[in-house]
């Protein structure tokens, strides 16, 4: 789990606090909901599984038979 600032705590609670209209004398309740709803986006962020990593088609291409290589032309010389 990432760690909660008091200053993420702190942001996030003033942002209740001005949206419910800025009540008086309810600083406590928008500190406990910011810790709340902080711990759980930070809860869920961790319990996600990373996303499986895709692969190339190419690369589980499997060849049947080894490539014989081409014998080069020689140039003639003078």
């Amino acid at each position: 789990m990432t760690d909660i600032s008091e200053d993420d705590i702190r942001l996030r609670a003033y942002a209740l606090w001005e949206a419910d209209g800025r009540p008086d004398g309810s600083h406590d309740v928008h500190w406990l909901l910011a810790l709340r709803e902080l711990t759980e986006e930070a809860n869920a962020a961790a319990s996600e599984t990373p996303a499986p990593v895709k692969t190339s088609k190419l690369s589980v291409v499997k060849n049947d038979a080894p490539i014989e290589p081409v014998p080069r032309k020689r140039s003639k010389t003078a």
